[in-house]
């Protein structure tokens, strides 16, 4: 049978298991002198090969700390999740429309345009109805006597370049207004057609060219006398800006079945655009 042990060998034990102060020598019992500092808060003082188990409780959840410069302009909602490194900067540009300090992105209600110089085309747009005196022309077609003394005239684009200039001669008996916009002759006699001339850009329409026109007369079209040609003397006018005192203007004459010198002036409603492909 085991012999019973002292109850007081353990806090022995513990005693020589603490450190000994400094001067202390071996052997000695004496405990520490009253000069030395107690031990420091936190020192594990249970036995060798034992751990201190938490309590049932949940653990405490650390606190978490924001820390916003107090002259900053920028807002952070407290109750947000993001983490924001508070070392970094953002700069907005007040001037800056696009940019919404609540995060949202505006879109500025004033559209921005690019400005162009004028150039040699830039006052072709705009419709002039009073045509300028100096057309006469007249013969006859497959429908009958044709006669005109006013003229317009526009141009078939080819993406955005003028390419090839467009001729209307309205008769005394048609209305400018209504023939511009319809070109069907409902209203009297016209004659419409294209100019087969260079593109604007590669040498201009000064020059004689093949003209392909027809009369229009209350539905009915009429075939002119071949061969036509188109002489074009002169660009008249101000064609580098919109001046409606002074519309961009086509001075020749025509030659063929029907012929007679012309003054045609600008109308944008004659145009005809060609989308390359």
């Amino acid at each position: 049978m085991p012999t019973p042990r002292s109850p007081f060998i353990l806090p022995l034990v513990l005693f020589a298991c603490t450190e000994r102060p400094l001067g202390d020598t071996d052997g000695s019992t004496a405990g520490p002198s009253t000069g030395d500092a107690p031990p420091a808060t936190g020192t594990n003082t249970d036995a060798p090969g034992t751990a201190t188990l938490p309590t049932t409780g949940a653990p405490p959840q650390p606190t978490t700390a924001t820390t916003v410069d107090p002259g900053g302009t920028t807002a952070i909602d407290p109750g947000g999740t993001t983490a924001i490194d508070p070392g970094t900067t953002t700069v907005l540009d007040p001037s800056d429309s696009t940019v919404d300090p609540s995060g949202t992105t505006t879109v500025d209600p004033q559209a921005k345009f690019d400005v162009f110089d004028p150039g040699p085309t830039s006052g072709l747009f705009g419709c002039t109805l009073e045509a300028p005196a100096g057309t006469m022309v007249s013969g006859s077609s497959t429908i009958g006597p044709f006669a005109a003394q006013r003229a317009w005239f526009g141009f078939s684009g080819f993406g955005e370049e003028p390419f090839m200039p467009v001729l209307m001669f309205v008769s005394p008996a048609a209305d400018p207004a209504s023939e511009l916009q319809n070109k069907n002759g409902s209203s009297g006699p016209i004659l419409w057609g294209d100019v087969s001339t260079d593109p604007f850009r590669e040498g201009g329409w000064i020059g004689t060219w093949p003209v392909f026109a027809s009369v229009f007369a209350e539905g009915m079209l009429g075939d002119v006398a071949r061969p036509d040609a188109v002489v074009i003397d002169e660009l008249a006018g101000n064609w580098t800006e919109h001046d409606p005192a002074d519309p961009p203007r086509l001075v020749g004459s025509l030659q063929g079945g029907i012929a007679g010198p012309f003054d045609a002036v600008f109308c944008d409603k004659l145009n005809v655009f060609i989308i390359p492909e």
